[in-house]
């Protein structure tokens, strides 16, 4: 089923509504150094500024927070070591990772200071057809909990990636692409 989409340029945020941030925009809001500035962290921001005065909640689970930690070092290792280091497992274990993986872990506390923690639900999930869909090459594993874990509970998804089209959620996005694939409002 097609995802239902909401442009981000004229939503308005409910107080109490429950909403996943999915790791691309947290990268746009808590960039690693070495990431690009980009106009969509000036409109992440402002949406997130704008769910915060409107009293929104906040939900986080482990992917999320693992995907966020994991990017944010990849990001600084392709941008600044990957020449240094045959491979990312050995720029982890080195003396140049120390920082990055102070700064990520330092981001990643301010951003569970401003969430809910909430399960991956994965004791429940509904497995066969997640594991279908990555088999096929359909889904991404990860988004497929995610996805998951928002049609389960009624959580609004604000996300940047395209690929979320399927899964019978809502999503809230600034994506052209996305908005164009999915059932808009």
């Amino acid at each position: 089923m097609k995802n239902k989409a909401y442009n981000l340029s004229n939503y308005t945020f409910i107080r109490d509504e429950v909403l996943l941030i999915d790791t691309n925009i947290w990268l746009y809001l808590f960039p690693a150094p070495s990431g690009p500035p980009s106009y969509l962290t000036r409109i992440y921001s402002a949406a997130f500024k704008n769910l915060l005065t409107r009293k929104a909640t906040i939900a986080i689970n482990s992917i999320i927070l693992s995907e966020y930690l994991n990017r944010y070092c990849h990001i600084e290792y392709d941008a600044l070591h990957k020449k240094k280091y045959a491979t990312y497992k050995k720029f982890r274990q080195s003396i140049d990772y120390s920082s990055i993986g102070q700064r990520a872990a330092a981001d990643a506390k301010e951003i569970l200071k401003l969430c809910i923690k909430k399960t991956d639900d994965f004791t429940i999930a509904d497995m066969p057809q997640i594991l279908n869909g990555f088999e096929s090459g359909s889904l991404d594993f990860n988004d497929a909990i995610i996805a998951d874990a928002c049609a389960r509970h009624g959580w609004k998804l604000i996300t940047h990636d395209g690929d979320f089209t399927e899964g019978g959620i809502a999503i809230i996005t600034s994506n052209q692409k996305l908005l164009s694939n999915c059932a808009t409002t």
